[in-house]
């Protein structure tokens, strides 16, 4: 009878501490989210991703064009307390080209001319998947920078002290997604695990997302920076 009363109590007791950490998460990124907009109205510009054994610099440090688009969040150059999520594993931070430079001073903006300026858009795209059919469907596009977690499964993540964690399973399609490197990501209602599971064929059980996503869009940025005069 004790064990089953106390089985009861730690079922209950486990779901608490896990939304307590989802809660802590989307809270932190909301934070770093407005501290990228801070950081680019006080600098003009966006900060390039950190890699691995940067401790949390920008990489490079300097205003231009990035070496990778793609990597860790610069938690230092931002100033925000050590870059990890609430299960230990780093957030990826991902950020357009022409966001990384300063805009010329007179004000002149020519797209893909790799300068900041009112007339360039965010190459980053978010989408979700239709519940029933599966289909894919952007809920935004031209976005500027996107921050994420790996959530508690942390499958593709890297630990705070950079230990490898274990890789998307195959089927999996959703958050293989956020972990291959190009400028599309996934939004999605987190799933449990199932088995089977497709997150592409109607009639069969999502796989586990359990991801958390937030960005930035160019009009936000925008406004800041044009309220700031960092922009004409």
């Amino acid at each position: 009878v004790i064990t089953l009363l106390l089985g009861g109590l730690l079922v209950p007791l486990s779901s608490q501490v896990e939304q307590r950490q989802i809660s802590d998460t989307r809270k932190y990124l909301e934070e770093i989210k407005e501290a990228l907009i801070g950081f680019a109205v006080a600098n003009g510009r966006l900060p390039c991703p950190a890699s691995s054994t940067s401790a949390g610099i920008a990489d490079p440090p300097t205003p231009g064009a990035c070496p990778n688009f793609e990597g860790f969040l610069p938690w230092a150059t931002l100033n925000v307390a050590q870059g990890g999520d609430a299960w230990g594993n780093r957030f990826r931070y991902r950020v357009a080209s022409e966001f990384t430079n300063t805009p010329l001073s007179d004000g002149t903006c020519v797209v893909g001319d790799g300068r900041l300026g009112l007339c360039d858009n965010g190459n980053i795209t978010v989408n979700t998947r239709n519940s029933t059919t599966k289909a894919t469907q952007a809920i935004a596009n031209n976005v500027v920078a996107l921050i994420l977690s790996h959530g508690r499964n942390g499958y593709g993540a890297t630990s705070t002290d950079n230990a490898l964690r274990a890789p998307v399973p195959g089927a999996n399609v959703d958050e293989a997604a956020n972990v291959d490197l190009n400028a599309t990501f996934v939004y999605r209602t987190p799933s449990g695990v199932s088995s089977p599971c497709s997150d592409t064929a109607p009639g069969q059980p999502f796989c586990e997302f359990d991801d958390i996503v937030t960005w930035v869009s160019a009009y936000t940025i925008f406004n800041r920076m044009v309220a700031a005069g960092r922009l004409p």
